[in-house]
């Protein structure tokens, strides 16, 4: 591999390790995936494999990624641990489905999904600007993660799984939103157990991933839709920068926090209709 691909992907991966300890979304939607697309489009990947190549090795690197973040952002006690867990159970049942029955299959078109994520991105985006979806709530707010209903926590799970398995994102970009407005958790804590839940849906899209794809005419190295390599050089430098990013998170207000989030989610929202209209 040229020594510029792998500065390319050791960049990026640094980056995204920041921002999925900043913000607790995993990093993927934002970075990985774009880089990974450009990667596999500009050395001659066969067209019919890139977009679930990408998907499946930007899970890879997300999974990497949010494994940091949910360590440190769990050593200073910011993870609602049933939260993460029913939510986490419900984004299985959603990501196998999905995996398996739609982003996999040749019918299934990325261009609708893309345009329609979008606009939702850009509808919580405006909500969260606005104030209507993340409420300032205190840091000492004192909810009881058991105080949540299941349904409510599983119809998050099930979103967040969707789109994770779709667009190769961790799902934070669903879950940050939901657990901050929905259910009311402080902005710091809804980060934190954003980054743990993340664990779970990553791990297992790329082992939806990874197990379908057999006979694709993907890279050497990697395993059904899961590029090892590729996505080794983009996620272990992401381990190293998740702390600089949980540290900055802590130390910035919520209004700045909820502002970088946003303009992040708009990033986001350009890139997928920029891919499926451009």
């Amino acid at each position: 591999m040229p020594i510029a691909d792998v500065l390319l992907l050791v960049g990026a991966g640094l980056a995204a390790g920041y921002v999925a300890g900043l913000l607790g979304v995993g990093g993927g939607g934002i970075i990985f995936a774009p880089v990974l697309l450009f990667y596999y489009t500009s050395t001659g990947v066969a067209a019919e494999v890139i977009s679930s190549l990408t998907v499946g090795t930007s899970l890879l690197c997300t999974l990497l990624a949010a494994c940091g973040s949910a360590w440190h952002q769990f050593r200073r006690g910011a993870v609602a641990l049933r939260v993460m867990a029913v939510v986490g159970g419900a984004s299985a049942v959603a990501v196998f489905l999905m995996t398996r029955f739609v982003t996999t299959q040749p019918w299934y078109t990325m261009s609708v999904f893309q345009v329609l994520f979008a606009g939702l991105l850009l509808i919580v985006v405006g909500r969260m600007v606005l104030g209507g979806t993340v409420p300032d709530v205190p840091e000492t707010a004192a909810t009881s993660d058991g105080s949540f209903r299941v349904p409510t926590l599983a119809g998050i799970g099930s979103a967040a799984g969707v789109v994770s398995s779709a667009v190769g994102v961790g799902g934070g970009i669903v879950l940050v939103p939901a657990y901050a407005g929905w259910l009311r958790l402080p902005i710091h804590r809804a980060v934190g157990t954003s980054s743990a839940t993340i664990v779970l849906i990553s791990l297992l899209g790329v082992l939806g991933y990874a197990t379908t794809g057999g006979d694709a005419a993907t890279p050497s190295t990697a395993v059904g839709y899961v590029d090892l390599l590729r996505g080794g050089l983009l996620a272990v430098p992401s381990l190293l920068s998740a702390q600089a990013g949980v540290w900055t998170a802590h130390r910035i207000d919520t209004r700045a926090l909820r502002l970088v989030f946003a303009g992040l989610a708009v990033l986001v929202a350009l890139r997928l209709l920029w891919d499926a209209l451009g």
